[in-house]
């Protein structure tokens, strides 16, 4: 699982992964004043990119944690070989 620092029109500035420290992540989230967030996982070739009830879980909790940094949740895209899911474009966010 990743973390993409978006400009204001989605433009990745920074790729931060989730196996660095939380204070680590904040620092950079704070710093690089992003107001855009994406969340990117990857799953195996043969894996399915619908996402279950952890990843709703966690999509959620994200955005909630997010609002008081003022920043907000662009997408969370699940890639599992050839195909993804985007939780935006299934009206999800």
């Amino acid at each position: 699982m990743a973390i993409a620092i978006l400009d204001g029109a989605w433009r990745p500035q920074r790729l931060l992964t989730l196996r660095q420290d939380w204070h680590g992540l904040l620092y950079h989230l704070l710093r690089d004043e992003g107001s855009w967030v994406a969340l990117i996982q990857r799953r195996g070739i043969h894996a399915s990119p619908m996402p279950c009830w952890h990843d709703v879980a966690l999509t959620r909790t994200i955005a909630r944690s997010l609002r008081p940094l003022e920043m907000m949740l662009a997408d969370h895209v699940i890639h599992a070989g050839e195909t993804r899911f985007s939780f935006r474009a299934a009206g999800l966010l």
